[in-house]
């Protein structure tokens, strides 16, 4: 499926940037810097921040320290503390917006259906879910991963006649205090939850299926003196930025150098086995709570209450499958009924499968639809960036792309991209696409480091993690390390890509924001 226009119409825009998160405003400050004023971010939403706009549950937080958790030209003195609260991740992209000019390409309640490639004008059609049509050269899509809440597949749930939400769609009009509760699944955002809710419900059920590791949460605040002290000396905080930086880094490089390390990993997990063995006083809920996969196989958690909850008398850990959902609560497969007055969805969100990442249908050339093409072979992209077929399209999050800071990767893959697109400037190049040998070449370097990872190399497959895909490929964590990854992807060559002149070429259907302002 791919339009073939009877007459070349003008673009609306050089760049359609799809998403307003944290990667559509990323991306947004580096076209501005570059000078590349001709595009528009459009979000679904009312509101620009993704994730954090949609995650507002008790107790949701950074999970790495915060001193990273931002770009590297922008760094906050205002943190609260190690670990920033969700709200202030919100407020720090909605002022990076602001103080670098991107909110006001941003169109909101702007839902994508589908892009699709025009070959007679060279560019994409991009079709909104409230039927406008608008054309652009390029698209960039920036709709990132954990952005579809999963609803589980269980029987009669539909039925339940109290309260029920999902984390990434909490209800802040609905009290827990003294209500009998039920939370479904034991990933990062339970970890976080728990906690935050247990000393205020009657009763808390936590109905696991698969345990996770936790560790020690150093749950440092900054003082006053300690922000001042950022503000007045920034290299401070970068230094301390760079520090936690190597630690995470460290952890990453442990994972994707496992079969040569393996050790390295073992001294992680011993030291997360102790804080289970010192948070949780009875040996056979201990047990329970221990995971029998290595550390790392499943994204892990860091808290100083979850754990600890479960000693409390108004807290039970579940293990018994859920057989199905009913008025009253939960039916258990050991026949007991738990009654609940609400139910709190803890299940995650869609990753690798077709209709996420994009969250919107991709037509490029041969017929071929991105989504269907990554069921059908398999996740791939070179360089986590772009695909064959899908010219002048590029990802801010491909196949292969995470395990490591997400701002640092976002920084490197963004800065590949305005690369190639001035690149194509420097040429009076109007079409950009990946060369197939170059993709190919790509996505057998990623099997092959693949091998070497804790993915294909220890025990992981009682995880039931998302780092893999329906072909058992860890097609989300990036098999080489960071370093590597922010040199080949952030400085390397662009050979492996087509750039041709073609026509027509057309002009803009409106003026860019320079012109406006002029």
């Amino acid at each position: 499926m791919q339009n073939k226009s009877s007459e070349a119409s003008a673009f609306d825009y050089e760049i359609i940037v799809v998403g307003a998160g944290i990667s559509g405003i990323g991306t947004g400050i580096e076209l501005i810097k570059h000078h590349m004023h001709s595009f528009a971010l459009l979000e679904s939403s009312d509101q620009l921040g993704g994730t954090w706009r949609d995650n507002t549950y008790p107790g949701v937080a950074v999970d790495i320290p915060s001193l990273s958790y931002s770009f590297s030209f922008e760094q906050n003195p205002n943190w609260s503390g190690l670990f920033a609260e969700g709200h202030e991740i919100l407020e720090y992209v909605n002022h990076c917006a602001d103080k670098y000019g991107v909110r006001s390409h941003i169109r909101y309640n702007s839902s994508v259906q589908k892009v699709v490639f025009d070959t007679d004008n060279n560019g994409w059609d991009i079709y909104l879910e409230n039927g406008e049509l608008l054309k652009a050269r390029y698209v960039i899509s920036a709709t990132g991963i954990l952005n579809q809440p999963v609803t589980p597949d269980i029987e009669g749930l539909e039925s339940f006649k109290g309260k029920m939400m999902h984390t990434a769609r909490w209800d802040h009009e609905y009290d827990v205090e003294n209500k009998r509760v039920g939370i479904i699944g034991t990933g990062a955002s339970a970890v976080q939850i728990v906690p935050s809710i247990a000393p205020k419900t009657q009763h808390l059920h936590v109905f696991q299926r698969t345990p996770v590791w936790v560790s020690a949460k150093l749950d440092l605040k900054f003082s006053a003196f300690t922000q001042s002290l950022f503000k007045r000396v920034p290299l401070i905080q970068k230094a301390a930025a760079y520090l936690c930086e190597i630690a995470i880094e460290a952890g990453t490089f442990s994972m994707v150098n496992f079969k040569r390390w393996p050790g390295l990993i073992k001294k992680g997990e011993d030291f997360a086995r102790q804080h289970h063995q010192q948070s949780i006083q009875d040996p056979e809920l201990r047990e329970k709570l221990t995971p029998d996969y290595n550390l790392g196989c499943k994204r892990p958690g860091i808290s100083h209450g979850y754990l600890e909850s479960f000693n409390r008398s108004n807290v039970s850990l579940v293990t018994d499958g859920i057989e199905r959902i009913c008025e009253q609560g939960i039916v258990t497969e050991d026949g007991v009924t738990h009654e609940l007055d609400a139910i709190i969805l803890a299940t995650g969100f869609k990753t690798q499968v077709k209709g996420n990442n994009p969250s919107y249908e991709v037509h490029g050339l041969n017929n071929v639809e991105l989504g269907q093409f990554w069921q059908d072979e398999r996740y791939q992209a070179y360089k986590s960036i772009s695909v064959p077929n899908f010219p002048n399209f590029f990802l801010t999050f491909g196949p292969y792309c995470g395990g490591f800071n997400w701002f640092t990767m976002l920084e490197t893959h963004v800065k590949h991209i305005v690369r190639c697109l001035e690149k194509a400037q420097q040429q009076d190049a109007n079409y950009i696409e990946v060369k197939q040998n170059a993709h190919d070449r790509y996505f057998k370097f990623m099997q092959k480091r693949s091998a070497n990872t804790l993915f294909f190399n220890a025990s992981c497959s009682t995880a039931r993690s998302y780092y893999f895909d329906a072909n058992n490929d860890a097609s989300l964590p990036s098999p080489i390390p960071p370093l590597r990854r922010w040199l080949t992807i952030g400085w390397g060559s662009l050979k492996g890509y087509h750039f041709e002149s073609k026509s027509p070429k057309l002009k803009l259907n409106r003026p860019t924001l320079e012109k406006v302002s002029a």
